[in-house]
């Protein structure tokens, strides 16, 4: 199984480096099919549906992840990213904190979340933003 799992990994990886996220989201299914608990192969489905614009399907595949590894920071930055696509900046700022209270200097995380704040009008945060690189 962990064989299989490895070439699907490979596959979709050339996959996603092509764009080709449908392509990619095939093979997700596949390992899934396989392993429906294997959590990189969720968030990376999850991921892929946020490329293509489905936010419904990324949000849904990012909380699959979160419900089997709550401390998987990609994932709790991907959902803050599309809850900012989304334009609901309250939500996302908390999914960046939650990233932010597992891994403190996630850079991305820190950027998307002053930007959120700054897309609340909250100005303050930009200058907070800008010293985490300082």
């Amino acid at each position: 199984m962990i064989i299989i799992i490895k070439t699907k990994r490979k596959t979709k990886s050339q996959l996603d480096d092509l764009g080709n996220y449908s392509g990619a989201i095939k093979y997700y299914d596949e390992v899934l099919a396989i392993d429906p608990k294997y959590e990189n192969a969720l968030y990376n489905k999850g991921l892929a549906l946020d490329n293509l614009g489905n936010h419904t399907g990324a949000i849904l595949y990012y909380d699959k992840t979160l419900a089997i590894e709550p401390n998987y920071v990609s994932a709790l930055k991907g959902k803050g990213d599309v809850l900012a696509d989304l334009r609901n900046y309250t939500r996302t700022i908390l999914y960046y904190d939650k990233a932010l209270a597992i891994e403190p200097q996630y850079v991305y995380a820190l950027d998307n979340k002053g930007l959120a704040f700054d897309n609340l009008g909250n100005r303050t945060h930009r200058f907070h933003r800008l010293e985490c690189f300082i």
